[in-house]
Protein backbone atom coordinates (compact mmCIF):
# COMPACT_ATOMS: atom_id res chain seq x y z
CA UNK A 1 0.00 0.00 0.00
CA UNK A 2 1.15 3.58 -0.75
CA UNK A 3 1.85 5.89 2.73
CA UNK A 4 1.64 9.57 3.05
CA UNK A 5 4.28 11.28 5.04
CA UNK A 6 4.06 11.75 8.55
CA UNK A 7 1.83 14.95 8.72
CA UNK A 8 3.82 15.30 11.83
CA UNK A 9 7.17 15.82 10.71
CA UNK A 10 5.90 18.21 8.45
CA UNK A 11 5.65 22.17 8.55
CA UNK A 12 1.53 23.43 8.54
CA UNK A 13 2.14 24.70 4.76
CA UNK A 14 2.02 21.49 3.37
CA UNK A 15 -1.08 20.64 4.89
CA UNK A 16 -3.04 23.38 2.13
CA UNK A 17 -3.89 22.85 -0.96
CA UNK A 18 -1.69 23.44 -4.27
CA UNK A 19 -1.92 27.35 -5.11
CA UNK A 20 -4.11 27.95 -8.85
CA UNK A 21 -0.78 29.29 -10.01
CA UNK A 22 1.20 25.52 -9.23
CA UNK A 23 -2.03 23.63 -10.83
CA UNK A 24 -1.13 25.60 -14.09
CA UNK A 25 2.24 24.91 -13.69
CA UNK A 26 1.74 21.42 -13.45
CA UNK A 27 -1.00 21.17 -15.69
CA UNK A 28 1.53 23.09 -18.64
CA UNK A 29 4.30 19.92 -17.65
CA UNK A 30 1.77 17.16 -18.44
CA UNK A 31 1.63 18.83 -21.94
CA UNK A 32 4.92 19.30 -22.33
CA UNK A 33 5.67 15.27 -21.50
CA UNK A 34 2.64 14.36 -24.09
CA UNK A 35 3.87 16.83 -26.94
CA UNK A 36 7.95 17.09 -26.73
CA UNK A 37 8.79 13.84 -25.23
CA UNK A 38 10.05 10.92 -26.96
CA UNK A 39 7.69 8.11 -27.51
CA UNK A 40 8.56 4.80 -28.88
CA UNK A 41 5.71 2.78 -27.37
CA UNK A 42 2.78 3.36 -25.39
CA UNK A 43 4.24 2.73 -21.89
CA UNK A 44 4.47 6.58 -20.76
CA UNK A 45 1.11 7.09 -21.58
CA UNK A 46 0.26 4.14 -19.18
CA UNK A 47 2.36 4.78 -16.68
CA UNK A 48 0.69 8.62 -16.45
CA UNK A 49 -2.57 6.99 -16.18
CA UNK A 50 -1.63 4.55 -13.43
CA UNK A 51 -0.28 7.07 -11.05
CA UNK A 52 -3.63 8.93 -11.75
CA UNK A 53 -5.33 5.92 -10.62
CA UNK A 54 -3.05 5.44 -7.35
CA UNK A 55 -3.12 9.13 -6.60
CA UNK A 56 -7.15 8.92 -6.58
CA UNK A 57 -7.20 5.42 -4.44
CA UNK A 58 -4.33 5.93 -2.07
CA UNK A 59 -3.36 10.00 -1.82
CA UNK A 60 -5.41 12.89 -0.41
CA UNK A 61 -6.30 16.62 -1.33
CA UNK A 62 -3.32 18.00 1.06
CA UNK A 63 -0.02 18.60 -0.81
CA UNK A 64 2.27 16.12 1.06
CA UNK A 65 4.18 13.59 -0.49
CA UNK A 66 2.99 10.14 -1.71
CA UNK A 67 5.09 6.99 -1.90
CA UNK A 68 4.15 4.32 -3.82
CA UNK A 69 5.69 1.03 -4.34
CA UNK A 70 6.92 -0.24 -8.09
CA UNK A 71 5.45 -3.23 -7.36
CA UNK A 72 1.68 -1.87 -7.03
CA UNK A 73 2.28 0.47 -10.15
CA UNK A 74 3.58 -2.76 -12.41
CA UNK A 75 0.07 -4.14 -10.75
CA UNK A 76 -2.02 -1.16 -11.89
CA UNK A 77 0.36 -1.13 -15.35
CA UNK A 78 -0.83 -4.77 -16.25
CA UNK A 79 -4.33 -4.30 -15.13
CA UNK A 80 -4.63 -1.25 -17.90
CA UNK A 81 -2.90 -3.43 -20.78
CA UNK A 82 -5.36 -6.66 -20.00
CA UNK A 83 -8.20 -5.12 -22.17
CA UNK A 84 -5.51 -4.69 -24.67
CA UNK A 85 -4.29 -7.84 -25.17
CA UNK A 86 -7.45 -9.44 -26.66
CA UNK A 87 -7.52 -9.16 -30.68
CA UNK A 88 -9.01 -6.14 -31.77
CA UNK A 89 -11.63 -6.38 -34.93
CA UNK A 90 -12.43 -3.28 -37.13
CA UNK A 91 -15.40 -5.49 -38.68
CA UNK A 92 -16.72 -8.08 -36.24
CA UNK A 93 -18.68 -9.93 -39.15
CA UNK A 94 -14.85 -10.94 -40.68
CA UNK A 95 -14.49 -12.74 -37.66
CA UNK A 96 -10.28 -11.71 -38.18
CA UNK A 97 -8.80 -9.55 -35.81
CA UNK A 98 -5.37 -8.49 -34.52
CA UNK A 99 -4.02 -7.85 -30.93
CA UNK A 100 -2.93 -4.32 -31.30
CA UNK A 101 0.66 -3.00 -31.60
CA UNK A 102 1.84 -0.90 -28.82
CA UNK A 103 5.42 -0.37 -29.96
CA UNK A 104 6.96 1.28 -32.98
CA UNK A 105 9.14 -2.40 -33.02
CA UNK A 106 7.88 -5.24 -32.33
CA UNK A 107 4.98 -6.35 -30.31
CA UNK A 108 5.42 -4.80 -26.62
CA UNK A 109 6.73 -7.40 -24.06
CA UNK A 110 3.75 -6.22 -21.78
CA UNK A 111 0.79 -7.40 -24.22
CA UNK A 112 2.88 -10.19 -25.38
CA UNK A 113 3.13 -11.92 -22.14
CA UNK A 114 -0.86 -10.51 -21.43
CA UNK A 115 -1.62 -12.71 -24.57
CA UNK A 116 0.25 -15.35 -23.03
CA UNK A 117 -1.90 -15.45 -19.81
CA UNK A 118 -5.07 -15.01 -21.71
CA UNK A 119 -4.32 -18.08 -23.84
CA UNK A 120 -3.27 -20.26 -20.56
CA UNK A 121 -7.14 -18.93 -19.35
CA UNK A 122 -8.49 -19.91 -22.14
CA UNK A 123 -11.51 -22.55 -21.86
CA UNK A 124 -11.57 -21.11 -18.01
CA UNK A 125 -12.95 -17.54 -17.06
CA UNK A 126 -10.77 -15.64 -18.73
CA UNK A 127 -11.16 -12.50 -17.41
CA UNK A 128 -9.16 -10.06 -15.05
CA UNK A 129 -9.99 -10.65 -11.80
CA UNK A 130 -9.36 -14.61 -12.95
CA UNK A 131 -6.28 -13.18 -14.05
CA UNK A 132 -5.07 -11.86 -10.43
CA UNK A 133 -5.68 -14.78 -8.72
CA UNK A 134 -3.22 -16.77 -10.61
CA UNK A 135 0.79 -17.03 -9.85
CA UNK A 136 1.11 -15.98 -13.29
CA UNK A 137 -0.09 -12.87 -12.48
CA UNK A 138 2.37 -12.49 -9.56
CA UNK A 139 5.13 -13.53 -12.30
CA UNK A 140 3.99 -11.37 -14.99
CA UNK A 141 3.48 -8.51 -12.22
CA UNK A 142 7.12 -8.70 -11.31
CA UNK A 143 8.26 -8.67 -15.18
CA UNK A 144 6.39 -5.49 -15.43
CA UNK A 145 8.06 -4.05 -12.91
CA UNK A 146 11.73 -4.61 -14.42
CA UNK A 147 9.82 -3.84 -17.76
CA UNK A 148 9.13 -0.36 -15.87
CA UNK A 149 12.58 -0.01 -14.52
CA UNK A 150 14.32 -0.31 -17.11
CA UNK A 151 12.29 1.77 -19.88
CA UNK A 152 9.26 4.35 -18.77
CA UNK A 153 9.40 4.92 -15.14
CA UNK A 154 13.30 6.93 -15.31
CA UNK A 155 12.47 8.77 -18.30
CA UNK A 156 8.77 9.73 -18.41
CA UNK A 157 9.91 13.22 -17.10
CA UNK A 158 12.16 13.42 -19.95
CA UNK A 159 11.52 16.14 -22.44
CA UNK A 160 14.61 16.19 -25.13
CA UNK A 161 17.22 16.60 -23.27
CA UNK A 162 15.47 18.03 -20.54
CA UNK A 163 14.74 15.92 -17.39
CA UNK A 164 11.62 18.07 -15.76
CA UNK A 165 11.13 16.20 -12.38
CA UNK A 166 8.04 17.47 -11.17
CA UNK A 167 6.09 14.38 -10.64
CA UNK A 168 8.39 12.27 -8.32
CA UNK A 169 11.88 11.00 -7.45
CA UNK A 170 13.52 7.51 -6.54
CA UNK A 171 12.21 6.30 -3.31
CA UNK A 172 14.40 4.39 -0.51
CA UNK A 173 16.32 1.68 -2.11
CA UNK A 174 14.14 1.88 -5.45
CA UNK A 175 11.46 0.02 -4.10
CA UNK A 176 9.58 2.75 -3.85
CA UNK A 177 8.79 6.28 -5.81
CA UNK A 178 8.14 9.33 -3.71
CA UNK A 179 5.33 11.51 -5.76
CA UNK A 180 7.09 15.16 -4.82
CA UNK A 181 4.74 17.64 -2.57
CA UNK A 182 1.58 18.54 -4.28
CA UNK A 183 1.42 16.16 -7.21
CA UNK A 184 -0.88 13.95 -5.88
CA UNK A 185 -3.35 16.18 -5.10
CA UNK A 186 -2.73 17.87 -8.27
CA UNK A 187 -3.07 14.15 -10.05
CA UNK A 188 -6.67 14.04 -7.72
CA UNK A 189 -7.29 17.37 -9.08
CA UNK A 190 -6.76 17.11 -12.27
CA UNK A 191 -7.40 13.68 -13.22
CA UNK A 192 -10.20 13.64 -15.90
CA UNK A 193 -8.47 16.32 -17.81
CA UNK A 194 -5.17 14.62 -17.31
CA UNK A 195 -6.54 10.86 -18.40
CA UNK A 196 -8.24 12.26 -21.81
CA UNK A 197 -4.82 13.91 -22.53
CA UNK A 198 -2.76 10.85 -22.17
CA UNK A 199 -5.64 8.79 -23.50
CA UNK A 200 -6.23 11.12 -26.46
CA UNK A 201 -2.32 10.55 -27.09
CA UNK A 202 -2.14 6.84 -26.60
CA UNK A 203 -4.78 6.54 -29.09
CA UNK A 204 -3.09 8.53 -32.09
CA UNK A 205 0.24 6.20 -31.27
CA UNK A 206 -1.84 3.09 -31.63
CA UNK A 207 -3.02 4.44 -34.80
CA UNK A 208 0.24 5.72 -36.70
CA UNK A 209 1.93 2.11 -36.10
CA UNK A 210 2.13 0.34 -39.47
CA UNK A 211 1.79 -2.79 -38.21
CA UNK A 212 -1.69 -1.75 -37.15
CA UNK A 213 -2.71 -0.56 -40.52
CA UNK A 214 -4.52 -4.14 -41.72
CA UNK A 215 -7.22 -3.45 -39.43
CA UNK A 216 -7.03 -0.04 -38.11
CA UNK A 217 -8.06 1.42 -41.83
CA UNK A 218 -11.49 0.84 -41.04
CA UNK A 219 -11.57 1.01 -37.48
CA UNK A 220 -14.63 2.03 -35.48
CA UNK A 221 -14.96 1.70 -31.52
CA UNK A 222 -11.00 1.82 -31.50
CA UNK A 223 -11.17 4.19 -28.17
CA UNK A 224 -14.26 2.18 -26.82
CA UNK A 225 -11.94 -1.28 -27.04
CA UNK A 226 -8.74 0.16 -25.88
CA UNK A 227 -10.18 2.23 -22.91
CA UNK A 228 -13.89 1.29 -22.41
CA UNK A 229 -16.00 -0.96 -20.54
CA UNK A 230 -18.83 -3.79 -21.96
CA UNK A 231 -21.61 -2.50 -20.60
CA UNK A 232 -24.06 -5.60 -22.09
CA UNK A 233 -21.55 -7.92 -20.64
CA UNK A 234 -21.94 -6.71 -17.15
CA UNK A 235 -25.60 -6.56 -17.77
CA UNK A 236 -25.10 -10.16 -17.99
CA UNK A 237 -22.93 -11.12 -15.38
CA UNK A 238 -24.40 -8.79 -12.71
CA UNK A 239 -28.49 -7.69 -13.35
CA UNK A 240 -30.08 -10.65 -11.44
CA UNK A 241 -27.48 -10.52 -8.05
CA UNK A 242 -28.14 -6.75 -8.05
CA UNK A 243 -31.82 -7.35 -8.75
CA UNK A 244 -32.13 -9.40 -5.67
CA UNK A 245 -30.28 -7.13 -3.23
CA UNK A 246 -32.02 -3.93 -4.11
CA UNK A 247 -35.46 -5.96 -3.88
CA UNK A 248 -36.37 -5.75 -7.32
CA UNK A 249 -36.56 -1.88 -7.28
CA UNK A 250 -34.18 1.21 -9.26
CA UNK A 251 -31.62 1.67 -7.10
CA UNK A 252 -32.80 5.73 -7.57
CA UNK A 253 -36.58 6.16 -8.03
CA UNK A 254 -37.56 2.65 -6.33
CA UNK A 255 -39.41 2.36 -8.55
CA UNK A 256 -40.41 -1.55 -9.68
CA UNK A 257 -37.91 -2.64 -12.39
CA UNK A 258 -38.72 -4.08 -15.66
CA UNK A 259 -36.80 -7.12 -17.28
CA UNK A 260 -34.72 -4.56 -19.76
CA UNK A 261 -32.56 -2.82 -16.79
CA UNK A 262 -29.41 -0.55 -17.02
CA UNK A 263 -26.59 -1.44 -14.97
CA UNK A 264 -24.95 1.98 -13.74
CA UNK A 265 -21.78 2.96 -12.43
CA UNK A 266 -22.51 5.20 -9.10
CA UNK A 267 -19.82 6.68 -9.25
CA UNK A 268 -19.54 7.40 -13.36
CA UNK A 269 -17.22 5.51 -15.61
CA UNK A 270 -16.30 8.88 -16.90
CA UNK A 271 -14.98 9.95 -13.62
CA UNK A 272 -13.38 6.21 -12.93
CA UNK A 273 -12.88 4.16 -15.31
CA UNK A 274 -12.59 0.95 -13.57
CA UNK A 275 -15.04 -1.81 -13.47
CA UNK A 276 -15.34 -2.46 -9.14
CA UNK A 277 -18.00 -4.87 -7.95
CA UNK A 278 -19.33 -2.40 -5.22
CA UNK A 279 -20.22 0.96 -8.15
CA UNK A 280 -22.57 -1.30 -9.54
CA UNK A 281 -26.36 -0.63 -9.01
CA UNK A 282 -29.52 -1.35 -11.67
CA UNK A 283 -31.64 1.47 -12.97
CA UNK A 284 -34.88 2.05 -15.12
CA UNK A 285 -33.48 3.29 -18.44
CA UNK A 286 -35.31 6.79 -17.87
CA UNK A 287 -33.22 7.31 -14.39
CA UNK A 288 -29.55 6.33 -16.03
CA UNK A 289 -30.49 8.43 -19.21
CA UNK A 290 -30.96 11.64 -16.68
CA UNK A 291 -28.16 10.98 -13.92
CA UNK A 292 -25.96 10.70 -17.72
CA UNK A 293 -22.01 11.22 -16.30
CA UNK A 294 -23.15 12.92 -13.43
CA UNK A 295 -22.75 11.80 -9.44
CA UNK A 296 -25.80 11.26 -7.63
CA UNK A 297 -26.94 13.93 -5.18
CA UNK A 298 -26.32 13.44 -1.20
CA UNK A 299 -29.11 11.17 -0.53
CA UNK A 300 -27.89 8.99 -3.48
CA UNK A 301 -24.71 9.07 -1.94
CA UNK A 302 -26.36 8.20 1.93
CA UNK A 303 -27.93 5.01 0.24
CA UNK A 304 -25.08 3.48 -1.83
CA UNK A 305 -22.80 3.85 1.60
CA UNK A 306 -25.65 2.01 3.34
CA UNK A 307 -26.29 -0.46 0.19
CA UNK A 308 -22.73 -1.56 0.25
CA UNK A 309 -22.18 -1.26 4.20
CA UNK A 310 -25.17 -4.07 4.17
CA UNK A 311 -24.23 -5.88 1.33
CA UNK A 312 -20.49 -6.08 1.27
CA UNK A 313 -20.33 -10.21 1.27
CA UNK A 314 -23.11 -10.31 -1.87
CA UNK A 315 -21.18 -7.73 -3.54
CA UNK A 316 -17.93 -9.48 -3.11
CA UNK A 317 -19.60 -12.91 -3.94
CA UNK A 318 -21.41 -11.14 -6.68
CA UNK A 319 -18.20 -9.67 -8.08
CA UNK A 320 -16.35 -12.55 -7.44
CA UNK A 321 -18.46 -14.86 -9.75
CA UNK A 322 -18.64 -12.05 -12.65
CA UNK A 323 -14.87 -11.84 -12.67
CA UNK A 324 -14.99 -8.10 -11.45
CA UNK A 325 -12.65 -6.42 -9.58
CA UNK A 326 -14.01 -6.83 -5.46
CA UNK A 327 -12.29 -3.84 -3.47
CA UNK A 328 -15.32 -2.21 -1.32
CA UNK A 329 -12.32 0.23 0.31
CA UNK A 330 -10.30 1.48 -3.15
CA UNK A 331 -14.34 1.63 -3.88
CA UNK A 332 -15.19 4.06 -1.16
CA UNK A 333 -12.10 5.85 -1.51
CA UNK A 334 -13.01 6.46 -4.86
CA UNK A 335 -16.38 7.79 -3.94
CA UNK A 336 -14.86 10.59 -1.45
CA UNK A 337 -12.34 11.59 -3.79
CA UNK A 338 -15.26 12.06 -6.45
CA UNK A 339 -17.48 14.11 -4.58
CA UNK A 340 -14.82 16.25 -2.78
CA UNK A 341 -13.84 17.15 -6.39
CA UNK A 342 -17.16 17.64 -7.42
CA UNK A 343 -17.71 19.90 -4.19
CA UNK A 344 -14.14 21.88 -5.70
CA UNK A 345 -15.61 23.02 -8.64
CA UNK A 346 -19.13 23.43 -7.63
CA UNK A 347 -19.51 20.89 -10.04
CA UNK A 348 -23.97 19.83 -10.97
CA UNK A 349 -25.27 16.54 -9.35
CA UNK A 350 -28.38 14.70 -9.82
CA UNK A 351 -31.05 14.85 -7.76
CA UNK A 352 -33.46 13.11 -8.73
CA UNK A 353 -36.32 13.46 -12.00
CA UNK A 354 -35.36 16.55 -13.91
CA UNK A 355 -33.73 18.19 -10.91
CA UNK A 356 -30.38 18.95 -10.32
CA UNK A 357 -28.11 21.16 -7.89
CA UNK A 358 -25.03 21.30 -6.16
CA UNK A 359 -23.31 19.69 -2.53
CA UNK A 360 -23.38 20.96 0.44
CA UNK A 361 -20.90 20.74 2.72
CA UNK A 362 -21.94 17.74 4.76
CA UNK A 363 -21.47 15.03 2.46
CA UNK A 364 -18.40 13.81 4.18
CA UNK A 365 -20.44 12.40 6.99
CA UNK A 366 -22.82 10.17 4.60
CA UNK A 367 -19.51 8.17 4.08
CA UNK A 368 -18.61 7.73 7.39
Amino acid sequence: MGKVSDSATRPPYLSTRPSPADQIRFIANIERILSEGSFVATYKYALLVALVELAIERGDDSIRELELPIHDIADKFAELYWRQATPYEANVASGTGLVLHQNKGKQASAITRLVRLRDDLKGKRSTLAAARRTRDWTRLVTKMRALLENMPLWRLQRVGHEEIQFLYQPGPGKKHITLLPGVACHLRERAPLIRRLAETEWLRFVLSLKQNQPVLGRAVGLSEFLFGSSRAALAVKVSNPLRELQNGQCFYCRGLLPAAVCVDHFIPWSRYPRDLAHNFVLAHSNCNSLKRDLLGGERYLERWAEFVKDHESDLAQMGSEAGLLVDRATSVAVAEWSYGHAERVHAEVWLGGKEYGHLSAGWRELLR
